[in-house]
């Protein structure tokens, strides 16, 4: 059996660590002048390295050995709980140096918690260090932030994460298209471990990592059917739009799925007819040919912001609607009339 791929390329090093140089810069000089903080606070977008950086930095503060609780907010939010864990903080760890908390999703913590957190970071015992992670920084109380030293993490660059998934599919030995690649690298959003795990499925298909086995094992649907129903639409083919929809339906497809997809597809040729540039879209660039050929007419601009902003509208609608089908075949007759 494959071990899991996040984890097993989960960084062990700073040096493995991808997109955060300055932060772990700063990290590493702590770790060699051993002139730690005792309060940690990392914030950021999903699977851009907050508990990885926490894990290695713990790890370099007891030099490999144990001492690190990891705990999460989100289970282990009452004040209950934090009462535990400040009395756990002032005793002194029995085969490390330091004892160290890793509290992840900490924005969960409850307000009663946050209090019972407070003095203990305000003066915390010597030989305690906590490293709090969270995904909404503004859940956090500006008291607890005054008290931590904060870094934010950004999101990960495409171009690295796609350098990280060739690495990882020639360690695998894996074949790959950069196509596939790039898909994966645009769509995970700046989430390494989003983009990995994604690997992981395209993988569990085939390893074989091509643009069609990786549209088959995410669950992409095709972008021939959104050509086709976009020209559809521009063109003003009504029986067109009705029949692509009803194949939809007949299959059994996600249609609420299908309208978000639809909408970022939309969206992607809104922003080729002003950028003409493929590297901003998450369309494969094989696809360049159909998109030019779609925007072959005047004020192709105008016309795809107006599309792009009714679905947006029609994305909102479905959230409350019951009878799916007949709401988008209306709503895309309606954008394919102008109204």
């Amino acid at each position: 059996m494959r071990s899991n791929l996040a984890n097993k390329y989960r960084p062990q090093e700073f040096s493995e660590v991808v997109g955060q140089s300055s932060i772990v810069k700063i990290l590493e000089q702590q770790v060699e002048q051993q002139a730690y903080k005792h309060a940690y606070l990392f914030c950021g977008p999903t699977g851009c390295g907050k508990t990885t950086l926490a894990r290695i930095l713990a790890s370099k503060i007891n030099n490999g050995l144990n001492g690190l609780e990891e705990l999460d907010a989100a289970s282990n939010n009452g004040v209950d709980n934090v009462r535990n864990i400040v009395k756990s903080a002032k005793e002194r760890s029995v085969d490390s140096t330091y004892k160290i908390f890793l509290i992840d999703e900490c924005h969960a913590i409850s307000s009663a918690g946050w209090n019972a957190f407070l003095k203990c970071i305000e003066e915390p015992p010597t030989y305690t260090i906590f490293i709090f992670c969270t995904t909404e920084v503004n859940k956090v109380p500006a008291t607890i932030i005054n008290r931590c030293q904060r870094y934010n993490l950004s999101k990960i660059s495409t171009s690295a994460i796609v350098d990280r998934l060739k690495y990882i599919c020639n360690q695998e030995q894996f074949t790959y298209t950069d196509e596939a690649i790039n898909y994966i690298s645009k769509v995970s959003d700046g989430g390494m471990r989003d983009a990995i795990s994604r690997l992981e499925k395209v993988v569990s298909l085939s390893t074989n990592v091509n643009i069609d086995n990786t549209l088959a094992a995410l669950g992409s649907y095709s972008y021939d059917i959104f050509f086709d129903l976009v020209n559809a639409i521009i063109d003003g083919n009504e029986q067109e739009i009705i029949e692509i929809i009803g194949t939809m339906y007949y299959y059994g497809s996600d249609l609420q799925l299908f309208i978000n997809e639809l909408f970022k597809f939309c969206l992607d040729i809104t922003k080729y007819t002003i950028f003409q540039n493929m590297e901003l879209l998450e369309i494969p660039i094989t696809y360049e040919d159909n998109i030019k050929n779609s925007i072959n007419f005047d004020d192709a601009s105008k016309y795809y912001m107006i599309i792009t902003n009714k679905l947006l509208e029609l994305k909102n609608t479905l959230k409350t609607e019951t009878n799916l089908r007949a709401s988008i075949e209306i709503a895309l007759l309606n954008i394919s009339r102008w109204e």
